[in-house]
């Protein structure tokens, strides 16, 4: 008859790692925690989107004023 004695430090095959930690179950509150941090992120992502077309739209404003600036400065020189 084999006996299997573990005590000498060796883990049993059916054992679990110890390194590895059970994941816990989500629960309803977290699931919902997520749903808004994600919603957040959404609605945050999209004003960010909005943002960049503005600065788009008043460095191209800001070139043609420059522009224009340059234009009315050689004019007033040549008067």
């Amino acid at each position: 008859m084999v006996s299997e004695d573990f005590s000498d430090n060796t883990a049993s095959p059916w054992a679990l790692d110890p390194a590895v930690q059970p994941t816990p179950e989500a629960s309803v509150a977290t699931a919902v925690e997520k749903d808004r941090i994600i919603k957040d992120i959404l609605t945050l992502r999209d004003g960010l989107r909005g943002l960049m077309v503005r600065v788009t739209e008043v460095e191209s404003e800001n070139e043609r004023l420059k522009k224009d600036n340059e234009m009315l400065s050689v004019y007033i020189d040549n008067l």
